[in-house]
């Protein structure tokens, strides 16, 4: 079994076929389009099945109706977040600079991560 063959998530499925119907290939060029997916199924609950036609067959038309519905308020949040792009009106004065030491503070105790597993004395035997 490959769970990338086997089982995928419906909610791509539902934002594939809105992305056909309201012809956003039109209007957006591919990184766009890839960027509105994903904002859009990230606001999406991830609903994994095998078969559509077994999920489909099951599922009640109401529950469909919220799906798409949902998938719809997604993609549209996710298309007025790509048009009203921030990082488009900022310019290099804006970034953020953070200054780094080259050296450590030797004198600076170690988190609890940083301390070796092995001490010097066994290193040394």
């Amino acid at each position: 079994m490959k769970i990338s063959v086997d089982v995928h998530n419906y909610m791509e499925t539902l934002v594939g076929k809105a992305f056909v119907q309201m012809e956003l290939d039109q209007r957006f060029n591919d990184d766009q389009l890839a960027d509105i997916a994903c904002i859009a199924l990230g606001q999406l609950k991830p609903l994994y099945i095998r078969h559509d036609i077994d999920f489909l067959s099951s599922l009640a038309e109401v529950r469909l109706l919220a799906l798409t519905t949902s998938t719809q308020v997604a993609i549209n949040n996710a298309i007025e977040f790509i048009i009203n792009d921030r990082r488009l009106e900022r310019d290099a004065s804006d970034l953020p600079v953070q200054y780094v030491s080259r050296y450590a503070d030797d004198e600076q105790e170690l988190e609890w991560f940083e301390k070796p597993i092995w001490s010097q004395a066994k290193v040394k035997n």
